[in-house]
């Protein structure tokens, strides 16, 4: 058996639903697990019509990744966000700090873009726990994030399996080189952002801090 069967025998099965609710409950809360690729897998894999159902695919997966918000967002609120060994490290420690701020200035559009940063997304929900925000204000935001999130890897994995219909392997590789891509972009962008906003409030502050002075002495 060839590996392009092997994998086409294991997308077709039901265990590859059960197999996709757990990474993406998992990445929910554990930003280390590739759920979103196995997202645009399937659906590659649906496209070509030798794999899982699409719509299954879709609704597992929105389903699963609500469950894996609501987890993150438990755990925050119960344990804070420097309980385990990752969380202290710089960049996910930064991660919370920078979700924090986006929290509080908009709320909904963080949700949403931070979906699509791969630490990002469980840093907002475990910062939005961690910090006090409302379940009731979360839920809906969650599950409008989780369902354009989804979508979005569906849609692209669909398309790639689309137009690489012959070649499932190919249609697999092209639709997770695209999330990640996608990814890596978004996430240098809020990066520059994030950056540059902090320039612009370490600029203020010294301009603040020369008025003072400056008022001081006269």
């Amino acid at each position: 058996m060839t590996l392009t069967e092997i994998i086409l025998a294991v997308a077709g099965s039901p265990w590859a639903y059960l197999a996709l609710a757990a990474l993406l409950v998992v990445d929910g809360f554990f930003p280390f697990v590739p759920g979103e690729t196995f997202v645009g897998a399937l659906s590659a894999l649906a496209a070509t019509g030798s794999g899982p159902e699409v719509a299954y695919v879709l609704g597992v997966a929105v389903v699963a990744t609500i469950v894996g918000d609501a987890i993150a967002f438990v755990l925050g609120r119960r344990i804070g966000l420097a309980r385990w060994a990752w969380m202290r490290r710089p960049r996910v420690a930064g991660a919370f700090a920078w979700a924090e701020r986006g929290l509080r200035r908009r709320p909904a559009v963080f949700f949403l873009a931070a979906k699509f940063v791969p630490i990002g997304r469980v840093a907002v929900t475990m910062t939005a726990g961690a910090s006090g925000f409302p379940v009731a204000r979360y839920i809906p935001l969650s599950i409008a994030a989780s369902s354009f999130y989804t979508l979005y890897h569906v849609a692209i994995g669909y398309a790639a399996g689309s137009w690489l219909s012959a070649h499932p392997l190919l249609a697999i590789i092209v639709s997770i080189g695209s999330v990640l891509i996608l990814g890596f972009s978004i996430d240098t962008v809020m990066s520059a952002l994030s950056r540059r906003r902090q320039r612009r409030m370490l600029m203020a502050d010294d301009g603040d801090g020369a008025l003072g002075a400056s008022g001081s002495r006269d």
